[in-house]
C-alpha cells in the first residue's frame, strides 16, 4: 500500500467524520442556548395577602429578585415576605419588605434575596404577611 493511497484513505475517514460532527456541534450549540432560556419562576399569593383584598397584576423573577405589582382594595400594612420554595415545597430562603398601601392603591415591590440561597433549587415563590 502507498503512503498516497493511505493519506487519502485518512482524508476520507476525517471528511465523514467532520461531516457528521458538526451538525452534531450545532445542534448542541443550540440546545445549550434555549437551555439558558431559563422560564420565569411562578409567584403566588398566600392567603394571608389575598385575604387582607390584595391582588397582584403582574410579577418578574430574575436570578435572585422578584418583583410583584400589588394592588389594593382596602387599606393594608405590615411585613410582607417573600418565601423561595424548593421542589418538595420546603422554603429555603425569605426577603421582605415593608408594605403600607392605602385605600385603593398599588405598588410595585421589589424583594431581594440573600446571595446564599441556591436560586437553582428554587421551583417557585410565595408571597405572605408575617405572623403576629
Amino acid at each position: 500500500m502507498s503512503s498516497r493511497h493511505c493519506h487519502n484513505s485518512t482524508s476520507n475517514i476525517l471528511d465523514n467524520i467532520m461531516k457528521r460532527l458538526i451538525p452534531l456541534l450545532a445542534l448542541l450549540f443550540i440546545i445549550s442556548l434555549f437551555g439558558c432560556l431559563e422560564e420565569p419562576k411562578p409567584v403566588s399569593l398566600g392567603s394571608s395577602v389575598s385575604d387582607r383584598g390584595l391582588s397582584m397584576s403582574k410579577f418578574k423573577t430574575e436570578d435572585a429578585k422578584v418583583e410583584v405589582y400589588l394592588i389594593s382594595n382596602e387599606a393594608v400594612d405590615g411585613e410582607l415576605l417573600a418565601k423561595a420554595l424548593d421542589a418538595r415545597g420546603k422554603e429555603i430562603g425569605r426577603a421582605k419588605q415593608t408594605l403600607n398601601l392605602g385605600k385603593d392603591d398599588a405598588k410595585l415591590v421589589t424583594f431581594t434575596f440573600d446571595a446564599n440561597v441556591p436560586q437553582e433549587d428554587v421551583l417557585k415563590f410565595i408571597l405572605d404577611f408575617r405572623k403576629l
